[in-house]
């Protein structure tokens, strides 16, 4: 039953998120330890024509650090959430005894997915509709595109 390990309680199909097994976070924490080690944060803090570029190393740092915290090994349903983090939907379904979102009457409505809209704006609804429609198990063929830059 892989769609249904792989869907989470709000319709977003795990495996196409750019988190979920990514690689970036592996070389991201990697290039942090070098960094690390080599003390990189004083070279950069010293203002030379050799180093102007990196007096924003403090911002560098921190996209650095989002980047290498951000690896996504398992899927929601049997992670614990979104990278082992629990959201407000899935705390809900739970709560509610759903299996997920498809199994709630007032779906249509909830504002819990108002954080998922910059990224992905109306997929996991229409995903959710799309299990209605075909069921845990054959839905995944008809699924929308994960983020909203893709076509």
């Amino acid at each position: 039953m892989k769609s249904k390990k792989n869907t989470a309680c709000c319709g977003i199909y795990c495996p196409d998120c750019i988190h979920y097994k990514n690689k970036y976070s592996v070389y991201a924490l990697l290039l942090k330890e070098h960094l690390i080690e080599i003390n990189f944060d004083k070279y950069a803090k010293i203002k030379s024509p050799f180093g102007e570029q990196f007096q924003k190393y403090d911002e560098f740092e921190e996209v650095l650090n989002a980047l290498a915290g951000t690896e996504c090994n398992w899927a929601c349903r049997v992670g614990g959430g979104c990278s082992g983090v629990p959201c407000k939907i899935m705390e809900c379904c739970f709560s509610n005894e759903y299996e997920g979102c498809w199994d709630c009457p007032e779906v249509e409505g909830c504002d819990k997915f108002d954080f998922l809209a910059p990224r992905c704006g109306q997929m996991p609804k229409n995903n959710i509709r799309k299990i209605q429609k075909f069921g845990l198990q054959h839905w995944i063929e008809h699924r929308d595109n994960f983020y909203i830059w893709q076509k």
